[in-house]
């Protein structure tokens, strides 16, 4: 491989430096999840303003792999105490999914005038690769779609920290039992071991292989015992510094015009997203008996990635976050092809009149 130009390097670390100095300060706002928000807000207006950010892909990957063991190190036995609760709070939020493909579809087209098959993917919640995948394979307004898409995550990212930062409207779980912090030899075993979780993700196309199969990993190797011990939190801050950067990088090249248009309609289905997903998540954490925040990350319409790490910072149950966020994926994209089919026309209407 070649090795990369001075400019290249450059334009890395400049963005590295962005994302740092945002999420420094959201650290100081005292605000949660500073360090994956303050980073992907610093770089998105950084972009905006028309200066270049980018991260190699290879970077964005290892930062994926490594938020996904060190969020998975944070599972443990009790973190599966709520699993016969699942079905029926899956059952829940696939009504509020239905309820929210359809009530968001509707107002894109309605307000925004989007066209059907744009209106449609930019109405899913939490799958941005895939959606845009399939917006290229339709021909449907691809850019459009990923600006609404990361907008509407970018607006959860941020929301729901200072929802929180300044409102009781979240109490976080009691503070477990101390455990003995892990060596750097036991943390790099852990990592070494959770990256051949990709493979494993990609061989079970769970979502976000990179992220989810270093999950599994890491969290079924504490769970078991196999690992015993705690990862200290500041070594979750560069990885995720890296994602909440490489996220904001995907508004370079948009025009304020674009990003005007999009951001009121990606602004407008995110909090009517929202809204949907509160009405449900609100019954079923009193029916269940579990704080509303978990259940609320676990219906939200944001990300895999972004939902589980929300989650692990305000002392959630990543494994229920994530584990919903996954099998909504996994509904999606059965149920997202159909609704794409295009209607089939009568006879009458696929026959044009004999002309006279």
């Amino acid at each position: 491989m070649p090795l990369p130009s001075i400019s290249t390097i450059k334009t890395l670390v400049i963005t590295l430096l962005i994302g740092t100095v945002g999420a420094y300060a959201f650290d100081l706002l005292e605000l949660p999840a500073a360090y994956l928000s303050g980073s992907m807000l610093a770089v998105a207006i950084w972009v905006v303003a028309g200066r270049k950010a980018e991260l190699p892909d290879g970077l964005s990957n290892f930062s994926y792999i490594a938020t996904g063991a060190l969020l998975g190190a944070g599972i443990d036995r009790n973190s599966l105490a709520s699993l016969a609760d699942w079905p029926v709070s899956l059952i829940l939020l696939g009504i509020s999914m239905i309820v929210l493909l359809a009530l968001v579809r509707l107002y894109l087209r309605r307000i925004h005038q989007f066209d059907r098959d744009t209106a449609i993917l930019c109405s899913v919640p939490g799958a941005l690769s895939f959606v845009v995948a399939v917006s290229v394979e339709i021909k449907a307004d691809t850019r459009r779609v990923a600006v609404i898409q990361t907008i509407r995550l970018a607006t959860v990212m941020v929301l729901i920290p200072v929802i929180v930062g300044y409102t009781d409207v979240h109490t976080p779980l009691p503070d477990a039992v101390p455990r003995d912090m892990l060596g750097w030899p036991e943390i790099a075993m852990v990592l070494a071991l959770s990256a051949l979780g990709v493979p494993l993700g990609k061989l079970m196309r769970v979502p976000a292989p990179f992220f989810t199969g270093p999950m599994i990993i890491s969290g079924a190797l504490f769970m078991t015992g196999t690992v015993e011990g705690a990862i200290p939190a500041y070594i979750l801050y560069p990885p995720l510094i890296i994602c909440g950067a490489t996220i904001g990088t995907r508004f370079a090249g948009s025009t304020a015009p674009f990003l005007i248009s999009c951001a009121k309609a990606g602004i407008g289905a995110t909090t009517l997203g929202l809204a949907i997903t509160s009405l449900f998540a609100w019954p079923t954490a009193n029916l269940l008996d579990l704080p509303f925040m978990q259940v609320w990350l676990a219906f939200a319409p944001g990300g895999l990635e972004a939902m589980t790490v929300l989650a692990f910072t305000l002392d959630t149950d990543p494994a229920f976050v994530a584990g919903h966020q996954i099998i909504r994926f996994l509904a999606v994209s059965m149920i997202v092809p159909f609704m794409l089919r295009k209607p089939k026309l009568s006879k009458t209407q696929e026959t044009p009149p004999p002309t006279p």
